[in-house]
Protein backbone atom coordinates (compact mmCIF):
# COMPACT_ATOMS: atom_id res chain seq x y z
CA UNK A 1 0.00 0.00 0.00
CA UNK A 2 2.88 2.32 0.84
CA UNK A 3 4.48 1.43 -1.75
CA UNK A 4 1.61 2.61 -3.99
CA UNK A 5 0.80 5.86 -2.43
CA UNK A 6 4.56 6.56 -3.38
CA UNK A 7 4.57 5.86 -6.13
CA UNK A 8 1.33 8.00 -7.18
CA UNK A 9 2.82 10.12 -5.31
CA UNK A 10 6.28 10.54 -7.28
CA UNK A 11 4.23 10.41 -11.01
CA UNK A 12 2.24 13.42 -9.52
CA UNK A 13 5.20 14.99 -8.60
CA UNK A 14 7.10 14.26 -12.16
CA UNK A 15 3.74 15.48 -13.44
CA UNK A 16 3.41 19.04 -11.69
CA UNK A 17 7.45 19.49 -12.44
CA UNK A 18 6.92 18.76 -15.98
CA UNK A 19 3.76 21.24 -15.95
CA UNK A 20 5.40 23.54 -14.05
CA UNK A 21 8.41 23.47 -16.33
CA UNK A 22 6.05 24.13 -19.35
CA UNK A 23 4.28 27.47 -17.59
CA UNK A 24 8.01 28.65 -16.77
CA UNK A 25 9.15 28.11 -20.37
CA UNK A 26 6.04 29.65 -21.78
CA UNK A 27 5.94 32.18 -19.67
CA UNK A 28 9.44 33.48 -19.04
CA UNK A 29 11.96 31.16 -20.73
CA UNK A 30 10.54 31.22 -24.53
CA UNK A 31 7.95 34.48 -24.82
CA UNK A 32 9.28 35.30 -28.13
CA UNK A 33 10.41 32.41 -29.95
CA UNK A 34 8.30 29.57 -28.34
CA UNK A 35 7.96 25.93 -30.12
CA UNK A 36 9.53 25.00 -33.30
CA UNK A 37 8.16 27.85 -35.25
CA UNK A 38 9.50 30.17 -32.71
CA UNK A 39 5.94 32.12 -32.08
CA UNK A 40 6.01 35.52 -30.08
CA UNK A 41 3.54 34.98 -27.42
CA UNK A 42 3.51 38.23 -26.58
CA UNK A 43 2.37 39.44 -29.79
CA UNK A 44 0.01 36.83 -30.16
CA UNK A 45 -1.74 37.31 -27.04
CA UNK A 46 -2.00 41.10 -27.56
CA UNK A 47 -3.18 40.29 -30.76
CA UNK A 48 -5.75 37.74 -29.73
CA UNK A 49 -7.01 40.66 -27.64
CA UNK A 50 -7.15 43.34 -29.81
CA UNK A 51 -9.44 44.84 -32.68
CA UNK A 52 -7.61 46.33 -35.39
CA UNK A 53 -8.76 48.12 -38.42
CA UNK A 54 -5.70 48.80 -41.00
CA UNK A 55 -5.59 52.40 -42.52
CA UNK A 56 -2.46 52.34 -44.22
CA UNK A 57 -0.43 49.03 -45.72
CA UNK A 58 2.42 50.96 -44.92
CA UNK A 59 3.88 50.32 -48.40
CA UNK A 60 5.13 53.05 -50.42
CA UNK A 61 3.08 55.44 -52.52
CA UNK A 62 3.49 56.01 -56.37
CA UNK A 63 2.53 59.99 -57.52
CA UNK A 64 2.08 60.87 -60.85
CA UNK A 65 4.65 64.11 -62.64
CA UNK A 66 2.82 66.44 -60.11
CA UNK A 67 2.53 65.00 -57.58
CA UNK A 68 -0.95 63.50 -57.35
CA UNK A 69 -1.42 59.95 -56.23
CA UNK A 70 -1.21 56.91 -58.46
CA UNK A 71 -1.57 53.82 -55.82
CA UNK A 72 -4.76 53.00 -53.83
CA UNK A 73 -6.18 56.52 -53.10
CA UNK A 74 -7.31 57.91 -49.41
CA UNK A 75 -11.13 58.58 -49.02
CA UNK A 76 -13.20 59.12 -46.18
CA UNK A 77 -14.64 56.23 -44.36
CA UNK A 78 -16.76 55.19 -41.27
CA UNK A 79 -15.36 52.33 -39.72
CA UNK A 80 -17.45 50.63 -36.96
CA UNK A 81 -15.97 47.96 -33.95
CA UNK A 82 -18.09 44.79 -33.88
CA UNK A 83 -18.73 45.07 -30.18
CA UNK A 84 -21.32 48.36 -31.02
CA UNK A 85 -23.92 45.32 -31.95
CA UNK A 86 -24.40 44.93 -28.13
CA UNK A 87 -24.13 47.99 -26.48
CA UNK A 88 -26.19 51.13 -26.34
CA UNK A 89 -25.18 54.09 -28.90
CA UNK A 90 -26.60 56.76 -30.71
CA UNK A 91 -27.36 54.68 -33.53
CA UNK A 92 -30.01 56.75 -35.36
CA UNK A 93 -27.59 59.86 -35.13
CA UNK A 94 -25.07 58.51 -37.32
CA UNK A 95 -27.82 57.22 -39.74
CA UNK A 96 -29.24 60.83 -40.13
CA UNK A 97 -25.28 61.81 -40.82
CA UNK A 98 -24.51 59.15 -43.49
CA UNK A 99 -28.09 58.78 -45.01
CA UNK A 100 -27.70 54.71 -43.88
CA UNK A 101 -30.78 53.53 -42.54
CA UNK A 102 -30.47 52.18 -38.75
CA UNK A 103 -31.96 48.76 -40.40
CA UNK A 104 -29.11 48.73 -42.92
CA UNK A 105 -26.61 49.64 -39.99
CA UNK A 106 -27.47 46.94 -37.91
CA UNK A 107 -27.63 44.23 -40.48
CA UNK A 108 -24.15 45.13 -41.64
CA UNK A 109 -22.71 43.66 -38.14
CA UNK A 110 -24.17 40.67 -38.67
CA UNK A 111 -21.33 38.39 -38.99
CA UNK A 112 -19.00 40.85 -38.44
CA UNK A 113 -16.05 39.72 -35.89
CA UNK A 114 -13.71 41.96 -37.14
CA UNK A 115 -13.34 46.36 -37.81
CA UNK A 116 -15.32 47.19 -41.10
CA UNK A 117 -16.14 50.23 -42.56
CA UNK A 118 -19.85 51.24 -43.40
CA UNK A 119 -21.45 50.44 -46.85
CA UNK A 120 -24.34 52.15 -49.04
CA UNK A 121 -23.19 55.80 -47.24
CA UNK A 122 -25.67 57.88 -49.70
CA UNK A 123 -24.19 61.74 -48.41
CA UNK A 124 -20.98 62.71 -48.95
CA UNK A 125 -18.56 62.41 -46.26
CA UNK A 126 -17.72 66.11 -45.71
CA UNK A 127 -14.96 67.27 -43.40
CA UNK A 128 -18.12 68.40 -41.18
CA UNK A 129 -19.66 65.42 -41.51
CA UNK A 130 -16.60 63.47 -40.15
CA UNK A 131 -16.18 65.99 -37.22
CA UNK A 132 -19.72 65.56 -36.64
CA UNK A 133 -19.38 61.70 -36.29
CA UNK A 134 -15.77 61.46 -34.16
CA UNK A 135 -17.83 64.11 -32.02
CA UNK A 136 -20.43 61.95 -30.92
CA UNK A 137 -17.71 60.02 -29.16
CA UNK A 138 -18.68 56.43 -29.13
CA UNK A 139 -16.23 53.90 -28.59
CA UNK A 140 -15.85 51.68 -31.81
CA UNK A 141 -17.09 54.30 -34.11
CA UNK A 142 -14.41 56.41 -36.18
CA UNK A 143 -14.23 58.61 -39.30
CA UNK A 144 -11.36 59.00 -41.22
CA UNK A 145 -9.39 58.88 -44.09
CA UNK A 146 -8.31 55.30 -45.04
CA UNK A 147 -6.78 53.52 -47.99
CA UNK A 148 -9.27 52.05 -50.56
CA UNK A 149 -8.48 48.90 -52.21
CA UNK A 150 -5.69 48.64 -55.39
CA UNK A 151 -8.86 47.37 -57.32
CA UNK A 152 -9.94 50.78 -57.20
CA UNK A 153 -6.65 52.57 -59.17
CA UNK A 154 -6.15 54.72 -62.44
CA UNK A 155 -3.38 52.51 -64.69
CA UNK A 156 -3.97 49.26 -63.16
CA UNK A 157 -1.63 47.26 -65.57
CA UNK A 158 1.19 49.40 -65.00
CA UNK A 159 0.93 50.60 -61.33
CA UNK A 160 0.30 46.92 -60.33
CA UNK A 161 -0.62 45.59 -57.62
CA UNK A 162 -0.05 43.96 -54.14
CA UNK A 163 -0.88 41.31 -51.88
CA UNK A 164 -0.07 39.52 -48.68
CA UNK A 165 1.89 36.48 -49.38
CA UNK A 166 2.81 34.09 -46.16
CA UNK A 167 5.53 32.43 -48.30
CA UNK A 168 7.39 35.68 -49.57
CA UNK A 169 7.27 37.14 -46.15
CA UNK A 170 9.10 34.48 -44.20
CA UNK A 171 11.77 34.04 -47.04
CA UNK A 172 12.59 37.69 -47.09
CA UNK A 173 12.65 38.02 -43.05
CA UNK A 174 14.16 34.73 -41.79
CA UNK A 175 14.78 35.47 -38.71
CA UNK A 176 11.00 36.50 -38.06
CA UNK A 177 9.14 33.03 -38.38
CA UNK A 178 6.09 35.13 -36.52
CA UNK A 179 4.06 36.00 -39.34
CA UNK A 180 2.81 39.41 -39.62
CA UNK A 181 0.56 40.68 -42.08
CA UNK A 182 2.67 42.12 -44.75
CA UNK A 183 2.21 42.70 -48.81
CA UNK A 184 4.57 42.71 -51.52
CA UNK A 185 4.20 44.14 -55.12
CA UNK A 186 2.65 41.06 -57.37
CA UNK A 187 2.60 42.61 -60.93
CA UNK A 188 3.63 46.58 -62.38
CA UNK A 189 5.49 49.08 -60.51
CA UNK A 190 4.77 47.57 -57.50
CA UNK A 191 6.48 44.39 -58.22
CA UNK A 192 9.90 45.77 -59.88
CA UNK A 193 10.63 48.57 -57.11
CA UNK A 194 9.33 46.22 -54.28
CA UNK A 195 12.91 46.70 -52.81
CA UNK A 196 11.84 50.63 -52.52
CA UNK A 197 7.90 50.53 -51.85
CA UNK A 198 8.40 47.41 -49.52
CA UNK A 199 6.25 48.13 -46.16
CA UNK A 200 8.31 49.39 -42.69
CA UNK A 201 4.72 48.47 -40.73
CA UNK A 202 1.26 49.23 -41.23
CA UNK A 203 -0.85 52.01 -40.04
CA UNK A 204 -3.50 50.70 -37.51
CA UNK A 205 -6.82 51.83 -35.42
CA UNK A 206 -6.17 49.42 -32.14
CA UNK A 207 -8.56 48.54 -29.73
CA UNK A 208 -7.69 46.27 -26.65
CA UNK A 209 -10.98 44.72 -25.57
CA UNK A 210 -11.47 41.74 -23.04
CA UNK A 211 -12.61 38.28 -23.83
CA UNK A 212 -15.87 39.39 -24.27
CA UNK A 213 -15.06 41.18 -26.76
CA UNK A 214 -15.80 44.60 -24.53
CA UNK A 215 -13.13 47.88 -24.51
CA UNK A 216 -10.54 47.42 -21.89
CA UNK A 217 -7.62 50.10 -20.77
CA UNK A 218 -10.28 52.60 -21.60
CA UNK A 219 -12.62 53.36 -24.74
CA UNK A 220 -10.09 55.33 -26.67
CA UNK A 221 -9.47 54.02 -30.11
CA UNK A 222 -5.50 53.91 -30.58
CA UNK A 223 -4.00 55.34 -33.96
CA UNK A 224 -0.63 53.14 -34.18
CA UNK A 225 2.00 54.29 -37.10
CA UNK A 226 5.70 53.36 -37.94
CA UNK A 227 8.26 56.18 -36.84
CA UNK A 228 10.27 56.66 -39.27
CA UNK A 229 10.79 59.80 -40.49
CA UNK A 230 12.63 58.19 -44.34
CA UNK A 231 10.37 55.53 -45.15
CA UNK A 232 8.28 54.56 -46.78
CA UNK A 233 9.33 56.12 -49.77
CA UNK A 234 7.27 57.56 -52.63
CA UNK A 235 8.22 56.70 -56.82
CA UNK A 236 7.63 59.84 -58.32
CA UNK A 237 6.84 58.68 -62.12
CA UNK A 238 6.10 60.69 -65.45
CA UNK A 239 2.68 59.57 -65.76
CA UNK A 240 0.22 62.55 -65.84
CA UNK A 241 -2.62 61.85 -63.54
CA UNK A 242 -4.95 63.86 -65.49
CA UNK A 243 -3.87 62.53 -69.50
CA UNK A 244 -4.21 58.87 -68.07
CA UNK A 245 -7.81 59.93 -67.12
CA UNK A 246 -8.07 61.42 -70.39
CA UNK A 247 -6.60 58.05 -71.56
CA UNK A 248 -8.59 55.58 -69.68
CA UNK A 249 -12.03 57.52 -70.92
CA UNK A 250 -11.30 57.46 -74.48
CA UNK A 251 -10.05 53.55 -74.36
CA UNK A 252 -13.67 52.76 -72.39
CA UNK A 253 -16.04 54.60 -74.66
CA UNK A 254 -14.36 52.97 -77.70
CA UNK A 255 -15.27 49.90 -76.10
CA UNK A 256 -11.78 48.16 -76.80
CA UNK A 257 -12.10 44.80 -75.41
CA UNK A 258 -8.57 43.70 -75.84
CA UNK A 259 -5.71 45.78 -76.59
CA UNK A 260 -3.86 48.68 -75.42
CA UNK A 261 -2.49 52.53 -75.64
CA UNK A 262 0.75 54.43 -74.96
CA UNK A 263 0.73 58.07 -74.91
CA UNK A 264 4.62 58.97 -74.88
CA UNK A 265 5.60 62.84 -74.49
CA UNK A 266 7.81 63.87 -77.69
CA UNK A 267 10.35 66.38 -75.78
CA UNK A 268 11.37 64.23 -72.44
CA UNK A 269 10.63 60.44 -74.40
CA UNK A 270 8.88 59.77 -71.26
CA UNK A 271 5.47 57.83 -70.20
CA UNK A 272 2.40 60.20 -69.84
CA UNK A 273 -0.12 57.22 -69.75
CA UNK A 274 -0.72 53.22 -70.55
CA UNK A 275 -4.37 51.74 -70.45
CA UNK A 276 -4.32 47.88 -71.14
CA UNK A 277 -7.50 46.30 -71.80
CA UNK A 278 -9.17 43.71 -70.19
CA UNK A 279 -9.51 44.98 -66.53
CA UNK A 280 -8.17 42.92 -64.28
CA UNK A 281 -11.02 40.81 -62.73
CA UNK A 282 -9.47 40.72 -59.03
CA UNK A 283 -11.79 37.58 -58.16
CA UNK A 284 -10.24 35.46 -60.51
CA UNK A 285 -6.94 37.02 -60.75
CA UNK A 286 -4.02 34.56 -61.92
CA UNK A 287 -6.53 31.68 -62.29
CA UNK A 288 -6.05 29.52 -65.25
CA UNK A 289 -7.90 30.88 -67.95
CA UNK A 290 -7.51 34.69 -66.91
CA UNK A 291 -5.23 36.59 -68.56
CA UNK A 292 -6.21 40.28 -67.45
CA UNK A 293 -3.81 41.07 -65.49
CA UNK A 294 -1.97 41.12 -68.85
CA UNK A 295 -0.45 44.40 -69.42
CA UNK A 296 -1.02 44.44 -73.67
CA UNK A 297 1.01 47.92 -74.16
CA UNK A 298 4.73 45.43 -73.50
CA UNK A 299 3.35 42.66 -75.19
CA UNK A 300 4.57 41.83 -78.39
CA UNK A 301 2.52 41.44 -81.78
CA UNK A 302 1.41 41.36 -85.29
CA UNK A 303 1.69 45.14 -86.51
CA UNK A 304 0.59 44.87 -90.16
CA UNK A 305 1.57 47.85 -92.31
CA UNK A 306 2.69 50.25 -89.11
CA UNK A 307 5.98 48.08 -89.84
CA UNK A 308 5.65 50.32 -93.36
CA UNK A 309 7.01 52.80 -91.66
CA UNK A 310 10.11 50.46 -90.89
CA UNK A 311 10.42 49.87 -95.02
CA UNK A 312 9.66 53.02 -95.68
CA UNK A 313 12.57 54.60 -94.14
CA UNK A 314 14.87 52.02 -94.76
CA UNK A 315 14.34 52.26 -98.54
CA UNK A 316 14.86 56.18 -98.23
CA UNK A 317 17.72 56.17 -96.66
CA UNK A 318 19.32 53.13 -98.91
CA UNK A 319 18.23 54.96 -101.99
CA UNK A 320 16.36 52.19 -103.60
CA UNK A 321 13.23 54.88 -104.48
CA UNK A 322 13.44 56.69 -107.67
CA UNK A 323 11.72 59.58 -108.40
CA UNK A 324 8.29 59.28 -110.24
CA UNK A 325 8.85 55.48 -110.34
CA UNK A 326 5.32 53.98 -109.92
CA UNK A 327 4.05 50.44 -108.49
CA UNK A 328 1.17 48.98 -109.70
CA UNK A 329 -0.95 48.60 -107.23
CA UNK A 330 -3.87 46.09 -108.66
CA UNK A 331 -1.52 44.00 -107.71
CA UNK A 332 -1.44 41.58 -104.56
CA UNK A 333 1.36 41.08 -102.74
CA UNK A 334 2.96 38.33 -104.77
CA UNK A 335 2.43 40.22 -107.69
CA UNK A 336 -0.80 38.64 -108.63
CA UNK A 337 -3.76 40.67 -110.32
CA UNK A 338 -6.15 41.38 -107.63
CA UNK A 339 -9.51 39.70 -107.88
CA UNK A 340 -11.36 41.51 -105.87
CA UNK A 341 -12.07 45.08 -107.39
CA UNK A 342 -11.90 47.01 -104.09
CA UNK A 343 -8.39 46.11 -103.48
CA UNK A 344 -6.93 47.76 -106.56
CA UNK A 345 -5.53 51.00 -106.18
CA UNK A 346 -4.42 51.86 -109.81
CA UNK A 347 -0.69 52.44 -110.61
CA UNK A 348 0.81 54.85 -107.35
CA UNK A 349 4.38 56.72 -106.54
CA UNK A 350 6.43 55.13 -103.13
CA UNK A 351 4.76 58.16 -101.54
CA UNK A 352 1.18 56.99 -102.46
CA UNK A 353 1.59 53.52 -101.89
CA UNK A 354 2.52 54.27 -98.51
CA UNK A 355 -0.75 56.65 -98.17
CA UNK A 356 -2.85 54.00 -99.36
CA UNK A 357 -0.56 50.81 -97.34
CA UNK A 358 -0.21 49.68 -100.77
CA UNK A 359 0.82 45.65 -100.28
CA UNK A 360 2.57 44.98 -103.55
CA UNK A 361 5.17 47.77 -103.01
CA UNK A 362 6.36 47.57 -99.50
CA UNK A 363 6.39 43.84 -100.27
CA UNK A 364 8.73 44.31 -103.49
CA UNK A 365 10.82 46.97 -101.41
CA UNK A 366 11.54 45.06 -98.21
CA UNK A 367 12.12 41.88 -100.24
CA UNK A 368 15.09 44.28 -102.31
CA UNK A 369 15.81 45.24 -98.85
CA UNK A 370 16.85 42.34 -97.05
CA UNK A 371 18.66 40.70 -99.60
CA UNK A 372 20.75 43.51 -99.63
CA UNK A 373 21.39 43.04 -95.86
CA UNK A 374 19.53 40.23 -94.32
CA UNK A 375 19.59 42.49 -90.69
CA UNK A 376 18.10 45.47 -92.64
CA UNK A 377 14.59 45.34 -91.46
CA UNK A 378 16.37 45.11 -87.65
CA UNK A 379 18.84 48.29 -88.22
CA UNK A 380 16.33 50.16 -89.11
CA UNK A 381 14.08 49.39 -86.17
CA UNK A 382 16.94 50.33 -83.88
CA UNK A 383 17.33 53.23 -85.76
CA UNK A 384 13.84 54.76 -85.58
CA UNK A 385 13.28 53.25 -82.00
CA UNK A 386 11.28 50.74 -82.24
CA UNK A 387 13.84 47.17 -81.81
CA UNK A 388 12.58 46.45 -78.25
CA UNK A 389 12.53 46.72 -75.22
CA UNK A 390 12.66 50.17 -75.38
CA UNK A 391 11.97 50.65 -71.60
CA UNK A 392 14.17 52.79 -69.27
CA UNK A 393 17.18 49.68 -67.86
CA UNK A 394 20.29 50.92 -65.90
CA UNK A 395 22.11 50.81 -63.23
CA UNK A 396 20.55 51.01 -59.74
CA UNK A 397 22.82 50.93 -56.69
CA UNK A 398 24.48 47.27 -56.88
CA UNK A 399 21.59 46.33 -60.12
CA UNK A 400 24.08 46.65 -62.80
CA UNK A 401 20.45 46.23 -65.12
CA UNK A 402 17.71 47.31 -63.52
CA UNK A 403 14.25 48.09 -65.91
CA UNK A 404 11.44 50.19 -64.92
CA UNK A 405 8.82 48.00 -66.78
CA UNK A 406 8.11 44.15 -66.08
CA UNK A 407 8.60 41.59 -68.37
CA UNK A 408 8.13 43.87 -71.32
CA UNK A 409 8.36 42.32 -74.16
CA UNK A 410 11.31 42.21 -77.44
CA UNK A 411 10.74 43.11 -80.63
CA UNK A 412 11.08 40.00 -83.52
CA UNK A 413 11.69 40.23 -87.41
CA UNK A 414 12.72 37.12 -87.84
CA UNK A 415 11.66 33.44 -86.79
CA UNK A 416 14.55 31.31 -87.69
CA UNK A 417 15.27 30.80 -90.92
CA UNK A 418 14.39 33.58 -93.84
CA UNK A 419 12.80 31.70 -96.81
CA UNK A 420 12.56 34.21 -100.05
CA UNK A 421 8.96 33.57 -100.14
CA UNK A 422 8.83 34.65 -96.90
CA UNK A 423 9.95 38.55 -97.37
CA UNK A 424 7.46 39.82 -98.87
CA UNK A 425 5.18 38.91 -95.84
CA UNK A 426 7.48 40.37 -93.06
CA UNK A 427 7.84 43.52 -95.11
CA UNK A 428 4.11 44.21 -94.56
CA UNK A 429 4.53 43.68 -90.84
CA UNK A 430 3.32 39.83 -90.92
CA UNK A 431 5.24 36.43 -90.06
CA UNK A 432 7.29 36.40 -87.66
CA UNK A 433 6.99 40.20 -87.10
CA UNK A 434 6.36 41.19 -83.60
CA UNK A 435 6.30 44.71 -81.60
CA UNK A 436 4.73 46.14 -78.09
CA UNK A 437 2.81 48.94 -78.21
CA UNK A 438 5.46 50.43 -75.99
CA UNK A 439 8.22 50.23 -78.83
CA UNK A 440 5.90 51.48 -81.64
CA UNK A 441 4.60 54.75 -79.67
CA UNK A 442 8.43 54.70 -79.30
CA UNK A 443 9.33 54.91 -82.91
CA UNK A 444 6.64 57.85 -83.20
CA UNK A 445 8.31 60.01 -80.90
CA UNK A 446 11.60 59.23 -82.38
CA UNK A 447 10.07 60.38 -85.64
CA UNK A 448 8.51 63.12 -84.53
CA UNK A 449 11.32 64.77 -82.37
CA UNK A 450 14.04 63.61 -85.75
CA UNK A 451 16.68 63.24 -83.15
CA UNK A 452 18.44 59.98 -81.78
CA UNK A 453 15.91 57.34 -80.30
CA UNK A 454 15.58 57.38 -76.31
CA UNK A 455 14.60 54.81 -74.12
CA UNK A 456 11.26 55.47 -72.51
CA UNK A 457 10.92 56.67 -69.32
CA UNK A 458 8.09 56.09 -66.11
CA UNK A 459 9.79 56.89 -63.10
CA UNK A 460 11.80 60.03 -63.25
CA UNK A 461 13.17 59.42 -59.06
CA UNK A 462 12.83 57.86 -55.90
CA UNK A 463 11.77 60.66 -53.15
CA UNK A 464 12.48 59.95 -48.90
CA UNK A 465 9.04 59.94 -46.84
CA UNK A 466 10.38 63.65 -46.30
CA UNK A 467 10.31 65.05 -49.94
CA UNK A 468 14.26 65.02 -50.45
CA UNK A 469 15.64 62.79 -53.23
CA UNK A 470 17.10 59.42 -52.73
CA UNK A 471 17.95 58.41 -56.26
CA UNK A 472 17.76 59.91 -60.03
CA UNK A 473 17.07 58.22 -62.95
CA UNK A 474 18.61 60.15 -65.57
CA UNK A 475 17.67 60.05 -69.28
CA UNK A 476 19.20 57.41 -71.41
CA UNK A 477 19.33 57.12 -75.43
CA UNK A 478 18.88 53.69 -77.26
CA UNK A 479 21.51 54.28 -79.48
CA UNK A 480 23.24 56.60 -81.42
CA UNK A 481 22.58 55.11 -84.54
CA UNK A 482 19.85 57.17 -86.46
CA UNK A 483 18.15 58.29 -89.51
CA UNK A 484 19.39 61.44 -91.52
CA UNK A 485 17.58 64.61 -91.16
CA UNK A 486 16.74 64.48 -94.67
CA UNK A 487 15.51 61.12 -94.91
CA UNK A 488 13.62 61.82 -91.14
CA UNK A 489 12.09 64.93 -92.84
CA UNK A 490 10.75 62.82 -95.88
CA UNK A 491 9.52 59.89 -93.30
CA UNK A 492 7.20 62.49 -91.29
CA UNK A 493 6.03 64.19 -94.18
CA UNK A 494 4.64 60.94 -95.87
CA UNK A 495 3.16 60.51 -91.93
CA UNK A 496 1.38 62.93 -92.56
CA UNK A 497 0.46 61.81 -96.37
CA UNK A 498 -1.42 59.65 -94.32
CA UNK A 499 -3.93 61.46 -92.81
CA UNK A 500 -4.23 64.56 -95.78
CA UNK A 501 -3.76 62.20 -98.71
CA UNK A 502 -7.21 60.75 -100.34
CA UNK A 503 -5.77 57.80 -100.74
CA UNK A 504 -4.61 58.10 -97.06
CA UNK A 505 -5.89 55.29 -94.62
CA UNK A 506 -6.19 58.19 -91.92
CA UNK A 507 -7.91 60.35 -93.43
CA UNK A 508 -10.58 60.19 -91.41
CA UNK A 509 -8.53 61.75 -88.97
CA UNK A 510 -8.54 65.31 -91.29
CA UNK A 511 -10.70 66.99 -88.95
CA UNK A 512 -9.43 66.26 -85.85
CA UNK A 513 -8.63 69.81 -83.72
CA UNK A 514 -4.94 68.88 -83.47
CA UNK A 515 -3.30 67.90 -87.07
CA UNK A 516 -2.54 64.13 -87.05
CA UNK A 517 0.62 62.35 -88.20
CA UNK A 518 0.77 58.27 -88.40
CA UNK A 519 0.31 55.22 -90.04
CA UNK A 520 -2.30 52.27 -89.58
CA UNK A 521 -1.70 48.86 -89.51
CA UNK A 522 -4.18 45.44 -89.81
CA UNK A 523 -2.46 42.05 -89.60
CA UNK A 524 -4.22 38.93 -89.64
CA UNK A 525 -4.24 36.52 -86.60
CA UNK A 526 -6.58 33.97 -87.59
CA UNK A 527 -7.97 32.26 -90.66
CA UNK A 528 -10.85 30.15 -90.93
CA UNK A 529 -11.41 28.15 -94.63
CA UNK A 530 -9.44 30.94 -96.21
CA UNK A 531 -11.30 33.46 -94.86
CA UNK A 532 -9.81 36.15 -92.08
CA UNK A 533 -11.55 36.27 -88.62
CA UNK A 534 -9.43 38.20 -86.16
CA UNK A 535 -7.22 40.50 -86.88
CA UNK A 536 -4.85 43.38 -84.81
CA UNK A 537 -5.71 46.86 -85.76
CA UNK A 538 -3.53 49.19 -85.44
CA UNK A 539 -3.31 52.89 -85.70
CA UNK A 540 -0.06 54.88 -84.61
CA UNK A 541 1.05 58.38 -84.52
CA UNK A 542 2.16 62.15 -83.10
CA UNK A 543 -0.29 65.54 -82.73
CA UNK A 544 0.11 68.50 -83.58
CA UNK A 545 2.34 68.07 -86.67
CA UNK A 546 3.58 71.11 -87.05
CA UNK A 547 4.93 71.27 -83.46
CA UNK A 548 4.89 67.61 -81.84
CA UNK A 549 3.92 67.31 -78.28
CA UNK A 550 2.43 63.91 -78.23
CA UNK A 551 3.00 60.45 -79.74
CA UNK A 552 1.04 57.57 -79.35
CA UNK A 553 0.28 53.97 -80.61
CA UNK A 554 -3.49 51.87 -79.94
CA UNK A 555 -4.03 48.84 -80.95
CA UNK A 556 -7.33 46.65 -80.68
CA UNK A 557 -5.91 42.71 -80.88
CA UNK A 558 -7.78 40.20 -82.34
CA UNK A 559 -10.33 41.39 -83.02
CA UNK A 560 -13.31 41.37 -86.25
CA UNK A 561 -13.40 43.54 -89.57
CA UNK A 562 -16.06 45.85 -88.30
CA UNK A 563 -14.84 46.35 -84.94
CA UNK A 564 -13.71 50.50 -85.10
CA UNK A 565 -12.50 50.68 -81.22
CA UNK A 566 -9.02 51.65 -82.65
CA UNK A 567 -10.38 54.93 -84.61
CA UNK A 568 -12.57 55.41 -81.77
CA UNK A 569 -9.74 55.45 -79.87
CA UNK A 570 -7.70 57.46 -81.69
CA UNK A 571 -10.76 60.08 -81.97
CA UNK A 572 -11.68 60.47 -78.54
CA UNK A 573 -7.94 60.80 -77.38
CA UNK A 574 -6.87 63.65 -79.77
CA UNK A 575 -10.17 65.31 -78.75
CA UNK A 576 -10.07 65.44 -75.50
CA UNK A 577 -6.19 66.16 -74.81
CA UNK A 578 -7.51 68.98 -77.22
CA UNK A 579 -9.62 69.89 -75.12
CA UNK A 580 -7.41 69.53 -71.89
CA UNK A 581 -4.85 71.97 -73.61
CA UNK A 582 -6.58 74.65 -73.99
CA UNK A 583 -7.63 75.42 -70.32
CA UNK A 584 -4.00 73.78 -68.92
CA UNK A 585 -1.12 75.59 -69.26
CA UNK A 586 1.49 74.09 -71.83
Amino acid sequence: MKRRIKAVLILFSFLFSVLLYRCLDIGVLHQKNFGPSNVNLIERSVAQRTFQFRIDNGRGKILDRNGKLLSAAYTPKVILFPFLKSIDWPIEKLSAITGVSEYDIKNQFIGKKEPFTLKGISNELTSEKIDQINNLHVSGLISMLSQDEDDQQLAEHLVGIARENKEQYEKQYESDRDYKPKEFGVIGLEAQFEDFLKSDGTSNLMLHVDNLGKPMFGNEVKYAKPSNPFYPVSLKTTIDKDLQQILEQAVNQAKLQKGAAVLIDVKTNKLLAMASRPSMNYQNLFSQNDNTATNFALQPSTPGSVFKTVVAAAAIDQGIVQDKQMYNCDKDLRGNYEKDKDKRKGNLTFQESFYASCNYTFGLLGQKLSLKNKDMFEMYANKLGMNGPVGWTGSVYHEASFSQFQNEGSSTFFGGSKPLEGLRNTSIGQKDVKVTPLAVANMMSTIARGGSPKQVKVVDSVLYKNGTEMFAFENQTLTDDYLSPDSMQQLREMLRGVITSEKGTGRRYSSLPYTLAGKSGTAETKKEKDKITEQNKWFAGYFPYEKPRYAFAVVSLNVKDEITSTSDTVTNLVKSIYQYDKTHKN
